[in-house]
Formats: structure tokens, sequence, C-alpha cells
């Protein structure tokens, strides 16, 4: 069996030597965000307010992200993962021209992606909460101007259409102007396959091809087992499929090798799940595509909410959601890195120099909302939860999720990977946890 980042000779695409990128079969990206986010920029700071906010204008509109171009098969993806940031003031004046109020303050719109393009949350910052003008900003205006944002960016998608049209058209160039970038490979998931590994010949004996096989699914069982929360999901899916509505593994150390394990639980004919939380984990590129392709093609098929927001996935991979909602409109992929129904658990006091807390990042006022698989509604105090878990697992790192007050006065969900171990203070993490 092949094992992961090895690949059958058999199996690989090679590249032409003279570069072309036939029926655009390979994935090509192309970054395109400083068109995205100046177009989104002017668009806002030219935005016409409806009464009673006419006297209202956008005085500065900031744009950070990333956009970017994927092509496939002739099948075009804008992925964009953007925030914006803006100020505006206001004068509210009467019939004679007497100025009556001024207001102004700023706005977030922190998540501007495929997933919440039609329900963005905004921050909403202004010292005056109490004048007519900034109550019509917070409803009437902030409404207007979500709705740009989801105009403008519809129209991007649509630029981005029409171009592929136009290229189909067109004679085909002699080189290709973006540089193909394939996916990473996924991982298989077919159980009874026999691709050798990668150097194996390809003419070797059935038997001896077998043999190695089952030696290195044996060995990747020793090497990467599932881990304990994973472990017993597979068990309630395989053993009370109808029940398992709800599969919560966020923040458990999942990767990519477990991906096989937990999918061919899903395909359970009885499976009822409906959310699967997968999120804060270990995952690449390569195990959300097997994912989400095993969705695609018949897996799960109640599921209405998969949530993989926070693990090593680059944006690419977000086109396989989008294009998954073509086959399954009722399923939200939630990319957000945030733990949901977060809750805090204990609060980090002092943290000392050179400590493995320090090393990890903690810091004080940080608020533990996960430490490891073990999140509030598990919780009963640092005794009894976190310091078992911590003298259970010295010297191993532990996934651990902070909510902490950032710039700007905003508040963030930041995973750190802390590894609880003897150093010269006292304790195993040099912190003090209350």
């Amino acid at each position: 069996m092949a094992k992961i980042q090895e690949a059958d000779a058999r199996w690989i695409v090679k590249e032409r030597e003279d570069g072309r990128n036939c029926n655009n079969w390979h994935w090509t990206t192309k970054d395109v965000s400083a068109h995205v986010k100046s177009s989104l920029a002017s668009a806002l700071q030219e935005i016409v307010f409806a009464a009673p906010l006419s006297g209202c204008s956008v005085k500065s509109a900031e744009v950070t992200g990333d956009a970017s171009i994927n092509n496939r098969k002739g099948r075009t993806f804008l992925i964009y993962e953007l925030a914006v940031k803006l100020k505006w003031e206001g004068e509210l004046r009467d019939g004679e021209g007497k100025l009556l109020e001024a207001s102004k303050g700023s706005m977030k719109f922190p998540d501007v992606c495929a997933t919440y393009l039609d329900d963005l949350d905004v921050e909403f910052t202004c010292k005056d909460n109490n004048s007519s003008m900034v109550k019509a900003m917070r409803g009437q205006g902030v409404a207007q101007l979500k709705k740009l944002i989801e105009t403008t960016v519809l129209d991007l998608q649509e630029q981005v259409r029409a171009n592929q049209v136009a290229t189909a058209k067109a004679p085909a160039a002699a080189a290709p102007a973006a540089t193909p970038r394939p996916l990473p490979q996924p991982i298989k998931i077919e159980k009874n396959s026999s691709m050798p590994a990668a150097g194996t010949p390809a003419a070797a004996p059935a038997a001896a091809t077998a043999t190695a096989k089952d030696s290195d699914d044996e060995g990747d069982a020793e090497e990467e087992p599932p881990p304990p929360p994973l472990a017993a999901a597979l068990t309630r899916l395989r053993s009370r499929p109808a029940e398992a509505k709800v599969v919560r593994l966020s923040n458990c150390m999942i990767k990519d090798v477990h991906v096989r394990a937990l999918v061919e639980a899903l395909q359970h004919s009885e499976n009822a799940t409906e959310e699967l939380d997968l999120a804060f984990n270990r995952l690449t590129d390569a195990g959300v595509h097997v994912l989400l392709k095993a969705i695609a093609t018949g897996c799960a098929m109640e599921l209405t909410r998969l949530n993989l927001g926070g693990n090593k996935t680059s944006v690419n991979i977000m086109a396989f959601s989008q294009n998954l909602k073509q086959m399954r409109s009722d399923l939200l992929v939630d990319w957000k890195p945030q733990l949901r129904n977060a809750q805090s658990m204990s609060v980090v006091g002092n943290v000392y120099n050179g400590s493995p807390a320090a090393k990890a990042g903690l810091q004080t006022g940080d608020s533990i909302v996960a430490f490891g698989a073990l999140q509030y509604a598990d919780f009963k105090s640092v005794t009894e939860s976190i310091v078992p878990a911590v003298k259970a697992n010295v010297g191993k790192a532990i996934d651990v999720i902070v909510v902490r007050m950032v710039e700007g006065a905003q508040v963030r969900q930041i995973a750190l990977s802390l590894t609880p171990q003897t150093w010269s203070g006292g304790g195993l993490l040099g912190c003090i946890l209350k």
C-alpha cells in the first residue's frame, strides 16, 4: 500500500515537455488579490447612502486577505478570504442647513468569503451609540454596506466566468500564462487497493505485493492509531449509526491518515449524521479533499453542516466546498476558524520565562476554551480535568485553543501547541491556571 506523500509512478500525471496544460487538466492558480481588494475598497468609498444617511460617507476602506482564480478542466473558481475595515463620518442637518448632529465610527467585516457572503458578520464601533444617525447607520447603513460587498464580489465572479468563456473561444496560445500548481495528492480511501508503494516494481508478483500491503497496513495502524475521541466516535458510528446525529471531533489532533476510517464509518447505509465538527485538527488539503470527494459521491447523505475551520489547509481547497454546493445544496461547509459554543474553562495567570507555556505562546489573560479534546461540557475543574491531562502527556504535544484580545480590541480564538515537560522552574507547564 502506498504511504502518505508517496505515489505509484503508474498513477502520476507528468508535466509535458512543452509546458502545455492540455484541456486545463491540472489545477492552475492566478493571484488576483490586488485587483479584488482595490475593486472592493473603491466600491466602498464611492457608496452613496440613502436617506436619512445621505450626509454620511465612507472616509477610508482597507481590504486585506487573499484572492485567486483557480481553474481545472475548464471550470473556474474565484477563491477569496478577505477582511474589510472602514471608517465613516456623517452630519445630519435640518431643512435650513443647520447642523443637528455629527457622528463618526468604524466597522469591520472580518470574514468575507463564499460561506458567509450572504450573511456577513459585522463589528460596529462608535463612541456615541444613542444618536439617531448612529442608530440608522447600525441598521440601514450596515445592511447597505453588506449588500454592496456581496454585489461587488459577485460581479467579480461574473467577470471571471466571462473571461473564461472568452478565453475558451479564442485560439489557444503557444504557452500558458499561469504556472500550473496541482493540489496535493489525496490519500487513497479504497480499502482493498493493491497499489504498491513508490519504488516498488510494477511487475512484482501478486503474492509479494499482497504481503507488502498487509505489512504496510499493520505498520501504519501501529504508527498512527486514531486519537481516543475519534476511536470512540468510530465505534459509535459503526454500532449505532442512526443515533450519531452530531459528531463533535474538534481539536482532537486528527490527521490525514485518519480520514479513511472516518469516511468508511460515515458510509454506513443507516448513517444519520447531520453535523460533523472537525475544526482545529491537523488536516491538510489532501485529507479534506478525500472527505469532500466522499461526501460528493453519496457519503453521509443526512449531513447539513461540516466544520473545517482552523485546520492546516490552503485557500485552494475551498474550491471543492464551493463546487460541492451544486450537488449538496443543503450542506454548509464552515471554514471559519472558530470553536463552536466555546466557553472558558480556565484563565492563564502568570507565565514564567523559559517555561513550556511561554514557549507555546500562552499569555497572561488568555482564556482556555479547549485543552486537547477537553472542552467545557466535560470540564470539572483545573485539578480534576486539566492536571490529569497534563500528567498523562508529559513530552507529548497538546493542542490548546485560547480566546485572546488582539490588536484593535478584537477577540480571537488562537490555536497553540503545548508540550508539558520538566524545566528549570516548577510544574510541568510553568504557568498559573485559575
